[in-house]
């Protein structure tokens, strides 16, 4: 089989994961080559400021470092001498004018190429809906790179011929038009992202967050013959419960709740909880077509037809409140609620409730492990008949809340432990990267270093952290 690794974008530890692909297919003899696609493009959300570019860091250090090693290990290196003029793609984007709606829809040859650049805004500007006018000629910058990156991995696909591409995720402006060219072309396409820790990677036949990559968990489950697995499925919860858990980019969202802290609630009332997903991520995973406020509203008046019902709607945790103005609307006698910023203890919450909902949040899953009736609006792929009620139409979350309220939900233990199982252990352990954090490490023996020396001494101070913490903050005020 005849694999390209086609990349362009160049953060720790996407790259190097490119990297230790390559070489794991080259040891089994294949046919690897790699392709660079990320150099001479317009602006994108992975290009560094001019701040940093005063101070001496340059990520092209970084990619000739790379590709110079993966030439040492006989990787078969592609040139990319696409030369075509870019005159039809500064018009075509140049034509663009709306809000984040709008390029979500805009196309190129046909090809959602807006979604991407969608995708990549909101995730930059940590805004489910930034103000497009106010970074217009951004927008249209990101996408003549989306655009000139396609046209380059078209140019790559079409010149070589592969039976395979593999590439980092699918969402982003920069790695959504080379899965689209693959696609187009009906060439076999693997995603590469994070595992379980930042020791592992992983492999995604579809898209990420595809339900239908999680079609095997009961199978690997039953075919994993060490005793171990039990308590390590176990860990998974007792982690959660005592907040020591941390996600696949060290992230842990309640280590500064104030253990057993509840809101003020009714004691007369069954008490619903919905536990919110993070609106601005969602939002970045548009091929998935999430709809979060849109089935809650179906969710909320099927609640207010309720009798003797309380609902609470805890936010998802943050270090800012916007995430709550969702959901201030739905505040009220019959409603309570927690703030993302608020001490509340998730899990106490949870204990106390009668039922909890979610829509694409995995905190389902720790309340199916403690028995409490569940219902998650989407569904996660995860094994059938695992004891959560799924459904996002009218008439589902009707049938389901009723079956919850009156308790007749059987869970299957075993098939909860598969699932946080697969979270505690899913992907592929680095061979030849060895990472010491989410984002540092060396391939090869080698730090593949972009930053300069300068930067080096303000890290030292503790000012990256700072200076990341503001632009965070100004990209997101500038937006809104």
């Amino acid at each position: 089989m005849k694999t390209i690794i086609i990349e362009a974008i160049w953060p720790s530890p996407h790259l190097e994961t490119a990297g230790e692909i390559a070489l794991k297919l080259k040891e089994r003899k294949e046919n690897i080559s790699f392709a660079w696609v990320g150099s001479d493009l317009f602006w994108h959300e992975w290009r560094i400021s001019k701040f940093l570019k005063i101070l001496g860091c340059d990520p092209k250090k970084k990619i000739d470092k790379f590709i110079k090693i993966l030439k040492k290990k006989k990787i078969n290196i592609l040139n990319v001498n696409y030369n075509q003029e870019t005159i039809y793609i500064k018009k075509w984007a140049s034509k663009f004018n709306g809000d984040i709606n709008d390029l979500k829809k805009y196309n190129y040859k046909n090809l959602p190429l807006g979604i991407g650049a969608a995708s990549s805004l909101i995730s930059f500007y940590n805004n489910k809906k930034p103000n497009l006018n106010v970074i217009k000629s951004k927008v249209r910058e990101l996408l003549c790179t989306s655009a000139l990156i396609y046209e380059k991995s078209r140019y790559i696909m079409l010149k070589h011929k592969p039976d395979r591409i593999i590439t980092f995720n699918n969402r982003f402006a920069s790695s959504l038009p080379i899965i689209l060219a693959a696609e187009q072309m009906n060439i076999k396409i693997l995603r590469h992202d994070r595992g379980s820790n930042f020791k592992k990677y992983s492999l995604f036949e579809f898209d990420i967050n595809d339900p239908r990559n999680f079609k095997n968990i009961q199978k690997n489950w039953k075919n994993y013959k060490n005793k171990n697995k039990f308590k390590i499925a176990n860990n998974f919860f007792k982690k959660k419960f005592n907040k020591t858990f941390r996600d696949e980019v060290n992230k842990n969202f309640t280590n500064n709740q104030i253990k057993n802290l509840l809101p003020k609630l009714p004691k007369e009332k069954k008490i619903i909880t919905y536990y919110t997903s993070t609106e601005y991520e969602q939002e970045a995973y548009l091929k998935l077509k999430y709809k979060q406020l849109e089935v809650f509203k179906n969710f909320y008046a099927c609640f207010k037809n309720l009798k003797n019902a309380h609902l609470v709607i805890r936010v998802h945790p943050s270090l800012s409140k916007k995430n709550d103005l969702s959901w201030k609307q739905f505040e009220g006698k019959n409603v309570t609620l927690v703030s993302s910023v608020s001490g509340v203890d998730t899990y106490a919450l949870m204990r106390k409730s009668d039922l909890v909902c979610g829509y694409s949040s995995r905190i389902v899953l720790e309340s199916a492990y403690l028995k409490i009736p569940t219902i998650s609006f989407k569904d996660f792929g995860w094994p059938k008949q695992l004891g959560i009620l799924y459904g996002e139409k009218n008439m589902q979350i009707k049938k389901n809340l009723k079956k919850a309220l009156e308790n007749k939900i059987r869970f299957n233990f075993q098939k909860i432990l598969s699932v946080s199982f697969f979270y505690s252990t899913y992907g592929i352990k680095y061979k030849f990267y060895k990472s010491k954090t989410i984002n540092k490490g060396k391939f090869l023996g080698e730090e593949l270093e972009w930053k300069s020396n300068n930067f080096k001494i303000l890290e030292s101070f503790g000012l990256k952290k700072l200076y990341f913490f503001v632009k965070n903050i100004y990209n997101h005020l500038i937006t809104s």
